[in-house]
């Protein structure tokens, strides 16, 4: 139990880094939260600071989810506080993720008010499988640049997500295992376990509920379009 708790509590901060505020702070001598559209995530710094930075807090955003799932997890089994926690292995690490994810939307270092959580929650799941989530990332990119809506790119992903697992695994039955053989013990190759199935069901849920707001501006046509070579 000290272990498990040890996970939860490591990932957590690990999410709780507040990096597009930091980012504001240092570039700009802002708080990110009170500008564009008042979010401390990646979108919102790309509209703020430019797409430099936005890209920069991005991919950390995104490392926090899989630092947390991979490398927390593989650390604590390496030296566990007791003993290591007697659970499916990828149930674990979605739990150490979520514990980032949680973290980055409601981070203990900026009163509690964060981003959205979908890159770390997307760095949680390219470290558990990132073979799907490689393809969940296309249908991101290409939504993106095709309609410059990053809150339909990030839905429309969502919801690719679990379908993509759903097919890989019961039509294509590629299997469910995780396999070190590849990256070693500091990585995941791939999983198709039906945690994740599950998992991935409820993040879209989660997503689009995070995302009601979007919706309704795009319903309304107010919603803000993506320019990388502008900055709010």
């Amino acid at each position: 139990m000290l272990t498990f708790i040890a996970i939860i509590a490591v990932s957590y901060l690990i999410g709780s880094i507040p990096t597009s505020i930091i980012a504001a702070r240092m570039l700009k001598g802002i708080d990110i939260r009170k500008f564009g559209s008042g979010n401390a995530g990646g979108t919102n710094a790309f509209r703020v600071l430019g797409w430099k930075a936005g890209l920069a807090v991005t991919l950390i955003d995104i490392a926090k989810g899989t630092v947390a799932a991979v490398q927390v997890v593989a650390l604590f089994k390496a030296y566990p506080l007791g003993a290591y926690p007697d659970m499916n292995e990828v149930a674990l690490r979605l739990v150490a993720g979520m514990s980032a994810v949680i973290g980055h939307v409601f981070t203990v270092f900026a009163g509690f008010k964060g981003g959205k959580g979908v890159s770390t929650a997307a760095g949680m799941l390219i470290g558990i499988a990132p073979v799907s989530m490689l393809m969940v990332i296309g249908v991101f990119i290409l939504t993106v640049t095709a309609s410059r809506y990053v809150s339909v790119g990030s839905i429309l992903a969502a919801l690719a997500f679990p379908l993509i697992i759903a097919i890989r695994k019961y039509i294509f039955e590629l299997g469910s295992g995780l396999d070190y053989s590849f990256f070693g013990k500091w990585f995941v190759h791939d999983s198709l376990d039906y945690h994740l199935l599950i998992f991935g069901g409820i993040v879209a849920a989660a997503i689009i509920y995070t995302h009601r707001a979007n919706i309704k501006r795009l319903f309304s046509g107010t919603e803000n379009r993506l320019s990388f070579g502008r900055r709010a």
